[in-house]
């Protein structure tokens, strides 16, 4: 007797291990930042620069797609935008390009918006997720991890950058931005170098968790600091530009492939570089109001000739690198975009040291999909297992 309650004694506890252990190795869950459906946004060079679209996400979250050429006032041709399979694809086609501001090598920013654009040109409010409702303090935002997935493609014309651009406000909701709101770029892909150059303060580095193509690395990130963008009134800009890629003595980063930060860990990167640099507790008190995902874009010869796609935009609540519906060796480079220009594949930036086509490891995610069906499969058959193996053993014991 004693024997068999040995044998259920052991039966049980596999089956509560079963049920309770699969729990702390549970997968992560994420959520897309890229508008769903299918969708093309046209904008015509010079007459509806800040052309917009807002498209949903999910859970009642939304985001915003806009070519935001800001400091185009002439050129002939277009931006079409298009959403398609949760994908997001940019195709810039603008000849005779004419500047609003000279001597900036920008022309726009064709970008993803999420959150509070309160100082204009769009004054628009994206709805938020609940666990990044924007504008929230940015000491106060989660550790989650944002990932994206793209590929830049160039004919004529330049990518100064493939980057965040994250807006930290004094006060939800301001109209205009002034010396105490803060503007901080995060560069994946970098075509210049910002050391030495005149206004910009080279600030000691940072080492932030980065994932790039599947590996979760400790990146050194080059800090420069603009003190006051725009003149004596304007706001404070940071750039960050990772240690990836070194040729001629920049950091270039990714030109495609997977880039991933841990939101939590950059904000409080961000608020200490802050109260270093002022030399106070000035970093108190700031609210995330904004993150946006895009590429700057230039034409140094009067022409832009280029497209860029984001196959996947996702935020990441737990392990990067373990997704509820991960799967293998599907990246940006893979991804059949609809053909609406033609151009080249070959980006005019310096060879570089390290590899650029590494294969991603993480297919363009589906978003809130848990996958209970695989959660539930392990523990399912090892309680059939230790049921059929108890009644065995009774069974022969008598």
């Amino acid at each position: 007797m004693r024997v068999r309650l040995l044998y259920l004694a052991l039966a049980v506890g596999v089956v509560a291990f079963a049920l309770t252990g699969p729990q702390a190795a549970a997968c992560s869950q994420y959520y897309t930042m890229i508008p769903r459906g299918n969708y093309s946004l046209l904008t015509l060079a010079g007459v509806n620069n800040y052309n917009a679209y807002i498209g949903g996400l999910q859970d009642g979250a939304t985001a915003m797609i806009s070519p935001m050429l800001w400091n185009l006032v002439g050129g002939t041709g277009n931006v079409t935008m298009v959403l398609s399979g949760g994908r997001l694809y940019v195709y810039i086609n603008v000849t005779g390009v004419s500047r609003a501001i000279k001597f900036t090598p920008v022309v726009g920013f064709p970008d993803i918006m999420y959150g509070w654009y309160s100082w204009g040109p769009f004054y628009t409010r994206t709805s938020s997720y609940g666990f990044l409702s924007l504008p929230m303090p940015a000491s106060e935002v989660p550790d989650l991890w944002s990932v994206v997935n793209y590929s830049l493609s160039l004919s004529r014309g330049a990518y100064n950058d493939f980057s965040y651009d994250i807006w930290l406000v004094r006060s939800p909701g301001v109209t205009s931005l002034g010396p105490s709101d803060v503007e901080l770029m995060l560069w994946m892909f970098a075509n210049q170098s910002l050391a030495g150059l005149p206004y910009w303060v080279t600030w000691r580095p940072i080492t932030m968790p980065t994932l790039i193509n599947g590996d979760i690395e400790n990146v050194t990130y080059q800090v420069f600091i603009l003190p006051r963008n725009g003149g004596p009134s304007g706001w404070m800009l940071i750039i960050l530009i990772p240690e990836v890629n070194t040729s001629g003595g920049q950091y270039h980063g990714l030109l495609k492939g997977e880039y991933g930060v841990n939101l939590g860990e950059l904000m409080n990167e961000t608020l200490n570089i802050i109260g270093e640099f002022n030399g106070t507790r000035w970093e108190q008190g700031l609210y995330l109001s904004v993150i946006q995902l895009g590429a700057e874009v230039d034409a140094p010869g009067g022409d832009m000739i280029m497209n860029f796609n984001v196959s996947s935009w996702y935020l990441v609540n737990g392990s990067p690198t373990n997704l509820c519906s991960a799967m293998t060796t599907t990246t940006t480079t893979s991804v059949t975009a609809p053909q609406l220009t033609s151009t080249t594949s070959n980006v005019s930036t310096p060879v570089v040291s390290r590899s650029l086509t590494t294969s991603s490891s993480v297919q363009s995610p589906r978003p809130g999909e848990a996958h209970e069906v695989e959660e539930l499969l392990v523990p399912a058959v090892v309680v059939i297992t230790a049921l059929i193996v108890a009644l065995a053993l009774l069974t022969k014991r008598k």
